[in-house]
């Protein structure tokens, strides 16, 4: 057997059945022609190397199967910018997460920096495999599924972002959607950090006002992340966006003032550290809450006030179909 049988004897192992007699000819008869073509060119028979070097332009046997292949890839391009953009959703959540757990490991359990980060890190990369491997595993199946294509279909250009709005970048709207999904998640209970609220001697208890405002919290935070969703997702509705903007915006405000006023935002509870000891310590992390709260309020005032001067601002000079 020659080195051409030998080359198309190889493809043929890797073809669908069905069809593998009829491609193995094809590409016989290719490459025969190939082959006289440079034996012409040559005025004489071509030597083994000669031969090796046109097969290997012609691709190496996996890759010359792979063509005649109706699927050839897990997620194809059409549908990996959707599964990326969800990946980034997913990591950026494992990054909050690996920034919380670092944080309390060092404030309150003593932790040196680098422990707190060790730490933080065991956990952290063996979610991230597991995390992406259920994300490609579900698009996996909606690509044999034919779902992202009927979608694709479907999309409507009509919906496409004005030239000048300002829309965020790539990672920019992963983390503000997957910042708004995390702390649902964590606010209703489905999803628990992995570490205790305090260290070894004291315990951590959000105060009363935040069991009173559980539902203004949750609605308000739904609605924000409803408005991510729209500016990512349905970026011509512009009007609704604005509204929802402003209208989170004064809610939250409403939500910050009505907490302020609350007066005490976290509880220590000493579990061996001494009762003078607790209440230091929660003197020091209600001034610094209650700083925290009146940064976000000022900076949530100007967001307001921003986003109802640009709704004002476009409906009255530049008015765009929604």
């Amino acid at each position: 057997m020659n080195l051409v049988d030998r080359y198309v004897a190889s493809i043929r192992r890797n073809l669908p059945g069905d069809r593998a007699e009829d491609i193995a000819a094809e590409l016989r008869d290719l490459l025969a022609s190939r082959i006289e073509d440079r034996e012409a060119a040559l005025d004489r028979p071509l030597n083994g190397d000669e031969t090796k070097a046109v097969l290997r332009d012609f691709g190496h046997p996996l890759v010359v199967a792979a063509r005649y292949r109706k699927q050839q890839w897990l997620i194809g391009p059409d549908v990996f910018p959707f599964y990326l953009s969800v990946l980034r959703i997913v990591l950026a959540i494992l990054a909050l997460v690996f920034v919380v757990v670092a944080a309390v490991n060092l404030l309150f359990h003593g932790d040196h920096l680098l422990r707190a980060l060790a730490g933080a890190l065991g956990g952290l990369w063996m979610s991230a495999l597991i995390n992406v491997a259920n994300v490609t595993i579900v698009f996996v199946i909606l690509e044999r599924m034919g779902f992202p294509a009927d979608h694709l279909r479907k999309w409507d250009p009509g919906q496409l972002a004005d030239v000048k709005d300002k829309q965020p970048g790539p990672w920019e709207s992963a983390i503000e959607v997957a910042l708004g999904i995390a702390f649902l998640l964590w606010w209703t209970g489905l999803v628990h950090l992995p570490f205790g609220a305090g260290g070894p001697s004291f315990r951590i208890e959000p105060a009363p006002i935040f069991t009173q405002l559980y539902w203004p919290i949750l609605t308000l935070v739904a609605a924000r992340l409803v408005h991510s969703l729209i500016q990512g997702l349905r970026p011509r509705w512009w009007r609704l966006r604005m509204l929802v903007g402003a209208a989170t915006a004064v809610g939250g405000i409403a939500l910050l003032a009505l907490i302020y006023r609350a007066g005490r935002w976290a509880i220590v509870v000493p579990n061996g550290m001494p009762a003078d000891k607790a209440a230091e310590l929660q003197n020091s992390l209600n001034l610094s809450l209650s700083i925290a709260i009146v940064v976000i309020a000022i900076v949530w005032s100007v967001q307001c006030l921003l986003g109802f001067y640009r709704l004002w601002r476009r409906g009255r000079f530049q008015p765009i179909p929604a």
